[in-house]
């Protein structure tokens, strides 16, 4: 089994495993909570919420990929990541208490995870929207929020969880370099069109669902609607979805 494995991985694996920490020791951290008062409490609320309702849905693509996927240190990968993934929503769950009640996840994010996970092709394409479409996107977001939420206890959390995001994003980025080039390039046509439809209707859909009135932060949201697929294109690009003669034919479709 071992002959056939993604040997990459390995030491992603093992900085995996290294990496670990328990949602438990938050509490025993110095940092505490101090949420900005210019924030909206609402509004902080319902980013926590939906931060965890993310965590959730990607536990979810881990566990169905760990049934679609042989290669032993994919596996091993996958299963720190589950682990990752439970942490990260334990420790968001614990921080919205005395700040407010989980609120449901957004009807827009709602149906692009269900899109995500209803993905029937090969598991490259499901890898693509979450390990590194979606841990993207979160990465992005981590950054961004960290600039927002000027708590030491969130500060430190987000820290943690971001290092644990690049680690899978790293991860998918691995294994989609040595599987994606092996596949024929009407599979691989396909995987593009699904994930370029799939950034395309979600990213439009919060831009609608969520608007901004200040009008350079609504230029900038705009901006990330627009070029964001680019962005990720060129990485699947480097990571063997579309080769170089490929490109235009990828775009046509």
């Amino acid at each position: 089994m071992m002959e056939n494995a993604c040997l990459s991985l390995a030491p992603l694996s093992l900085k995996a495993e290294r990496a670990q920490w328990r949602a438990a020791d938050v509490a025993d951290w110095p940092e505490k909570k101090a949420l900005p008062r210019w924030l909206g409490r609402k509004f902080q609320v319902q980013v926590l919420s939906q931060l965890y309702h993310g965590e959730r849905a990607t536990l979810a693509m881990c566990r169905q990929l760990k049934a679609k996927i042989d290669d032993p240190w994919a596996q091993r990968c996958l299963d720190f990541q589950i682990m990752d993934e439970e942490r990260h929503a334990r420790v968001y769950l614990d921080y919205l208490a005395g700040i407010g009640e989980l609120q449901p996840l957004d009807p827009v994010l709602a149906a692009a995870y269900e899109r995500a996970l209803g993905w029937s092709g090969r598991p490259e394409g499901m890898i693509a929207a979450f390990n590194v479409i979606l841990e993207g996107e979160a990465l992005f977001a981590l950054d961004y929020l960290g600039g927002w939420f000027r708590c030491p206890l969130f500060a430190r959390i987000n820290a943690r969880i971001r290092r644990d995001e690049a680690r899978h994003l790293a991860f998918g980025r691995a294994y989609l370099a040595e599987t994606l080039p092996q596949l024929p390039l009407d599979e691989r046509l396909e995987i593009h069109r699904w994930l370029k439809a799939l950034w395309q209707d979600t990213a439009e859909g919060v831009f609608r669902r969520f608007p901004v009135t200040n009008l350079f932060l609504r230029r900038r949201c705009r901006t990330w609607v627009e070029t964001g697929w680019q962005d990720h294109l060129k990485i699947l690009k480097d990571v063997g979805l579309l080769k170089d003669g490929e490109i235009h034919v990828g775009e046509r479709t």
